[in-house]
């Protein structure tokens, strides 16, 4: 009779683990655990430990090194010292060093906007690649707001951008991941708050009373920003503007420069046209966005996607897209989040 091996995940050859199995027979009164070089068949771990528990816990002296593959091996002895049948092929097995995982929300850290663009860092000695991460925000009583899903693609910045914060408000932020061999990662809970300036964006101004000078301070909390149409604009139900046969240009009054994070919701979209252009004249970066719809390689059938073109004097020139959504019926509301972090941008799409 022989000990069934559970699956074992890659771990830290410093820190070792604890393999269990299944066992079926006499009652379990020592286990033996031998682990051998893949490649070469030499026994580098040969322990026993007395246990009626069927696992047995590697420990971070046995001669194991990082970045090599092993065979492990269990046999069990009863009370009479009977010990069990060998597998004949064992269970394999990767020794990895602790890859860094970290997101750029550090604890306590106070984040002044309601929406944040969370980077995740990941590395790894032996570069064990990574296979998929998941970033989550929490309430301060760590239930789940908001989730990225597992996301696969780690071929570039690994990224989740939050929206919607409240000010003046704790939250959590965790990341969770595993490499290609199983190697489960997991940055835990991450407490920061939430503080930013509300503007009374009702009010055309606001009046404080300033004592220490005997007086009133007069603030004006709105600043006029004059768009500009091709043609006149047809409003929908008194709070949205038709816009697909027309043009908005918003130029006095209203600038991003730099780094930004915007949110953009719209309805309705027509097919393969730019619905939104944006330039920086400090560096030249332009960038449009359109959207698109398709059956892709990796879609699972026909979705819709945000495409974002980026283009500067400098020369950079490159296209992203968005995460795949279903087809927006004309009551569905995209929402887009688009973040720049100096000439590389990143663009999410809800739909609700």
């Amino acid at each position: 009779m022989q000990a069934a091996i559970h699956n074992i995940a890659p771990f830290n050859a410093s820190i070792g683990t604890t393999v269990t199995f299944t066992w079926n027979g006499n009652q379990i009164y020592k286990v033996r655990c031998m682990i051998k070089e893949n490649d070469s068949g030499t026994t580098v771990y040969n322990g026993v430990i007395d246990t009626m528990k069927p696992a047995f816990p590697i420990p971070a002296d046995a001669k194991l090194s990082n970045g090599n593959y092993y065979i492990c091996y269990i046999t069990v002895f009863d009370i009479n010292q009977s010990e069990s049948a060998r597998q004949d092929t064992g269970t394999p097995f990767y020794c990895y060093s602790t890859p860094v995982f970290q997101l750029s929300v550090k604890e306590h850290d106070v984040i002044r906007a309601s929406s944040y663009e969370a980077f995740l860092i990941y590395s790894q000695a032996q570069r064990e690649e990574l296979n998929a991460y998941c970033i989550t925000l929490y309430s301060y009583q760590k239930t789940k707001l908001q989730s990225s899903g597992n996301i696969y693609d780690t071929s570039g910045p690994l990224s989740y951008l939050i929206s919607a914060m409240e000010n003046a408000t704790d939250y959590y932020l965790r990341a969770t991941g595993e490499t290609i061999h199983g190697m489960h990662l997991d940055t835990g809970y991450i407490p920061f708050t939430v503080a930013y300036t509300q503007a009374q964006v009702f009010n055309v101004l606001e009046v404080n009373n300033r004592a220490e000078i005997s007086g009133i301070e007069l603030r004006a909390n709105i600043t006029s920003t004059l768009g500009t149409s091709d043609q006149d604009v047809i409003y929908l139900d008194g709070e949205k503007a038709d816009l697909r046969d027309n043009t908005v240009t918003f130029d006095v009054g209203y600038e991003i420069d730099g780094d930004f994070s915007k949110i953009l919701k719209f309805y309705k979209p027509v097919l393969n046209r730019c619905f939104l252009t944006l330039s920086d004249s400090g560096d030249g970066t332009q960038i449009e966005c359109y959207y698109r719809e398709g059956s892709f390689s990796d879609s699972k059938g026909k979705m819709a996607v945000i495409e974002l073109q980026a283009s500067s004097i400098f020369g950079l020139h490159y296209v992203l897209y968005s995460n795949y959504f279903p087809i927006p019926d004309e009551a569905s509301c995209i929402c887009c989040g688009l973040t720049r972090i100096g000439n590389f941008f990143d663009i999410k799409v809800i739909l609700k």
